[in-house]
């Protein structure tokens, strides 16, 4: 834990202009740190920019009504974000992982500031609030409205909500605990309706999406007794299925539901040539550990990496490491 509850706190309340970002491909609790965030700020009369290298996943834009998150991607000029008081980093610890806002970091160092709950870091600032404790972002930022006295409402309760659920797996890894149900529990109070939040993410599926997870799923293959599982995504499976990049989101874990799995990995390749591969692990296979061999990173339970192609190079390393790390223990 690197959090300096009195030195964060009087850094937020000195500065008057924010701006806030997060990693490439945001998932939910990217997204609800940032948003959640914003609102608390904006709650004391602060100024909130938020902006991130890639845009807003389609599937995840239920989340911004008001498209308060502007990105790289949609047109923000670099230069034009040079002269934010405060850069907020939220959900992430490693230039790697914010693409083209990676430079931004880089050009207003001395003004970043790192909010996040993962492991593993670069040198991306001098400044780090971590608990890797938490079993999301969103749960530090709630923090954060707490202790800065601010009275949760549904535009802070809601983005916040949906970070602990998604991190949390809705609420059914480990790493959710009674503290975790206790503080969900003052966000629903405060707003944040889990019936409609579940509808949001998990009941939007496109014939698309289900044609691309049933590719993926029958071309799943286990190893080492059925312990461990993998699955791929090419290019060919979005083609042939009209499916979205983003339609690969939590495949994953249905992996997991396969009996005796102790851990698995997908990888998917992108419309860019490059590799992205996910890691699950409930065994003793350290999952940041494996992300770290290809310069990602994450949690024990749970981390990823993006590759260089091409594919059939990645896919060897991938599966090298994998065998070479569950042979290890």
């Amino acid at each position: 834990m690197r959090l300096d509850w009195a030195s964060l706190l009087d850094l937020l309340k000195q500065s008057d202009d924010f701006l806030l970002t997060s990693h490439i491909r945001p998932d939910c609790d990217a997204l609800g740190s940032e948003l959640g965030m914003a609102a608390v700020l904006e709650s004391l009369g602060k100024k909130v920019r938020i902006v991130n290298a890639q845009a807003t996943p389609p599937g995840l834009a239920f989340m911004d009504p008001d498209k308060k998150i502007e990105s790289l991607e949609g047109g923000v000029k670099p230069e034009s974000l040079h002269g934010c008081g405060l850069l907020l980093v939220l959900d992430t610890s490693a230039f790697a992982q914010l693409g083209a806002m990676g430079d931004v970091v880089r050009a207003v160092r001395p003004k970043v500031v790192v909010i996040d709950h993962h492991v593993s870091e670069d040198d991306l600032c001098d400044r780090w609030f971590k608990d890797t404790a938490a079993e999301a972002t969103g749960r530090i930022v709630t923090e954060i409205a707490l202790r800065l006295g601010v009275k949760p409402t549904a535009a802070i309760a809601s983005p916040l909500f949906c970070a602990m659920a998604t991190d949390t797996g809705w609420f059914r890894f480990p790493s959710a605990s009674g503290e975790t149900f206790r503080i969900a529990a003052r966000l629903i109070d405060a707003g944040a309706s889990p019936a409609a939040t579940y509808r949001d993410l998990f009941e939007q599926d496109t014939l698309p999406r289900l044609n691309l997870v049933g590719r993926a799923l029958a071309g799943a293959v286990t190893s080492h007794d059925g312990k461990v599982i993998k699955s791929e995504v090419r290019q060919a499976d979005f083609k042939a299925t009209s499916a979205r990049a983003g339609d690969t989101e939590d495949l994953i874990n249905t992996t997991l539901t396969v009996k005796g799995t102790q851990l698995a990995y997908i990888l998917i390749e992108l419309a860019d040539g490059k590799v992205k591969v996910s890691f699950r692990s409930r065994s003793h296979v350290d999952a940041s550990k494996l992300a770290a061999e290809f310069g990602g990173g994450g949690h024990k339970a749970a981390a990823g990496a993006t590759l260089d192609g091409p594919y059939e190079s990645a896919l060897e390393r991938v599966v090298a490491a994998v065998d070479a790390a569950w042979r290890a223990a």
